[in-house]
This record gives C-alpha cells, structure tokens and sequence, in this order.
C-alpha cells in the first residue's frame, strides 16, 4: 500500500472551498445495496428539489467512487465552526420523509467523518474540479507525519508556486477511519494523462538523493497504512 502513497497522494496536480482560517469538512459516505444505485440517485434528486423548494440553505457537494469494491457516493459540506451544527435546519424536517422513503431503503451502510481543514498545507480550490484523487492515512506520528508534508508542501511552492492536494486532519473516528486526507484536484479525465515530474523527482533534483531519502524514510516510517479512491463529482445532485 506504501506505493499508492508515492504514486497517487502527491500526483501531479476535495474540492471544496479552501479559506486562510481552519473549517470543518463533514464528508458521509453512503455504500448502496447491490443493483439499487439509480434508485438512491432518484431518491437524492428528489429529497434536493424539496428542500430547496422548502429554501433550504445548506450546500453539498456529491461524489460517486469510481473505484474499489460495491457502489459508494460521499456527500461532502463545508462550516465555517462547531456552533453551525447548532443551527436547526426546518427545510431538512420537511423532507424527511422523501429520505426515509426513496433514499434509507437503498442504502446497505453509512459512515460519516468530520475533519479540519489544513490550510497551510492546501491549495486553493478549483472551481472546475469534476475529479479528485483522495488519499487516506492511518499514521503512528502525526508529528512526523505533518513535518513530511509540509517540508513538501514547501518545496512544491518554491517550484510549481502551490501545494498540488488540499489537506484535511480528521476528528475522531473508528478503528478503520483514516486521521489523514489529501484530494488532488482534476478538471476531468483527460487531466489524469498530463505527466508531470513526482514529488520526489522533485525534491531529489531540487535537494540531492540523500536528503530525499531521508525525507522519505520518514514518512514511511510515520505510515501505518493508506489507500486512495478515485471521485466523480455529480452536478445534478450537488447543491452549490
């Protein structure tokens, strides 16, 4: 698994807003019974047109995984703090029935994870993000861990003038949750085929073969285990 990290986590460059201070990521990812995806996109299509025709303010993004095993779709929203989760939402009361009716009937599980933005690490979003690479990261020392991407996250400003993913530390959390994310932003497809120098190309050329490998030692060493999915954004389902 250590080889996704090197080939996908710092890829050539979520999409969600990006802003100098810390905010919160809420991200719930919904894993649909076999054969009932298209049921569960009906039944999200119609939960949106009721809570917007009900003015609804809360704002989403979906993204259906393009990889891995079984049918899984993320619904991922921004807040600014803690005390926003406070805010009594009278357009999602309305339409909780269309959610227990066309949308909980096809879904087999749920898993919801709030982070922290880490903006001093991140790039700024791209408003014509449709695809992200999302990397994620069970570590034994964050302190190891976050020293290692910002040394890259350096480096990547000093060559390219910004970070290439945009990093999220997470709160909490099972057994099985990462305490890391980064999502590498794409336009589409097709800018998943632009070769670009890797990081570690990058860095070696840029500080010698020995600091390299030290550098990279250490991030190995910090990692207990990651993995990487591959996003679509759904723009008929988001609410932006």
């Amino acid at each position: 698994m250590k080889k996704i990290f090197y080939l996908i986590a710092f890829l050539p460059l979520l999409v969600f807003a990006q802003a100098a201070e810390t905010q919160l990521l809420t991200t719930t990812e919904f894993t649909i019974k076999n054969g009932q995806a298209d049921h569960f996109k009906e039944g999200v299509k119609l939960w949106k047109e009721c809570y917007n025709a009900n003015k609804g303010t809360w704002k989403w993004n979906l993204w259906q995984r393009q990889n891995g095993q079984g049918t899984s779709f993320v619904v991922a929203s921004m807040q600014k703090n803690w005390a926003e989760m406070d805010q009594a939402d009278e357009a999602g009361k309305k339409c909780r029935n269309i959610s227990l009716e066309k949308i909980t009937p096809h879904v087999e599980s749920t898993n919801r994870l709030i982070s922290n933005t880490m903006p001093e690490l991140s790039r700024e979003m791209d408003p014509a993000t449709k695809v992200i690479w999302v990397g994620f990261f069970k570590v034994n020392n964050s302190t190891e861990f976050e020293e290692v991407v910002k040394e890259i996250g350096s480096m990547l400003k000093a060559v390219e003038g910004k970070p290439r993913g945009l990093w999220y530390d997470v709160n909490g959390g099972g057994p099985k949750d990462p305490d890391y994310m980064v999502a590498t932003p794409f336009a589409n497809y097709a800018a998943l085929d632009i070769k670009r120098d890797g990081v570690w190309k990058m860095y070696e050329t840029k500080h010698g073969k020995d600091k390299s490998d030290a550098l990279r030692a250490r991030v190995r060493a910090s990692i207990d285990e990651n993995w990487a999915y591959l996003y679509k954004l759904n723009d008929e389902l988001s609410n932006q």
